[in-house]
């Protein structure tokens, strides 16, 4: 689906959920009974929650960057498609339980709206580890990560970055190891 068949579509939502809400508005406030206004009042209002959009940049198709390699995630590591280029550096090594600043840029015509990473390992359940990335003054998203420590001794972890454009999500994942 094209980005003007998906905002077509969502004003089509839009309109016809208004038009539904003013139908039924106008029939209960002719119907004899109470109870039965009431009901359709609430039939009005479910349909209205169930056409609201709850996060619209989940229907953005996706674009998934593979890195460069060799990739050093002290140097910086890239990945990049015809329209851009995304380095994410950690300015630090990363250890367990100690923060460690990280550094997304972008470079090319797109600007990112957002930006987040999770971090996971696999087959280990390492609990929520999901940030925002702020934007900075020189154009790049930066953010302070701390990690847990895992009670089995493993180090391996990757970091799941997205960032939001105007018409596409770009997610990258970046393997590391956190220092010992």
């Amino acid at each position: 689906m094209s980005m003007s068949e998906s905002t077509r579509n969502t004003a089509v939502d839009r309109s016809l959920s208004g038009f539904l809400s003013v139908a039924v508005v106008s029939i209960a406030g002719r119907v004899n009974g109470v109870l039965t206004g009431r009901v359709l009042l609430l039939v009005c209002v479910l349909c209205l929650f169930v056409s609201c959009d709850k996060d619209p940049e989940r229907r953005l198709p996706v674009s998934r960057l593979m890195l460069s390699q060799p990739c050093d995630v002290r140097q910086g590591c890239q990945a990049a498609d015809a329209s851009v280029a995304v380095t994410v550096t950690f300015a630090a090594e990363p250890r367990a339980l100690q923060s460690f600043p990280i550094r997304v840029q972008l470079e090319g015509h797109q600007q990112a709206d957002s930006v987040t990473v999770a971090f996971s390992m696999q087959g280990m359940d390492m609990g929520s580890n999901r940030y925002r990335l702020i934007a900075d003054a020189s154009g790049g998203w930066i953010a302070d990560i701390t990690l847990p420590i895992c009670t089995s001794g493993r180090t391996d972890w990757a970091a799941d970055f997205e960032l939001v454009v105007a018409d596409r999500r770009l997610q990258i994942q970046v393997p590391f190891a956190l220092q010992k």
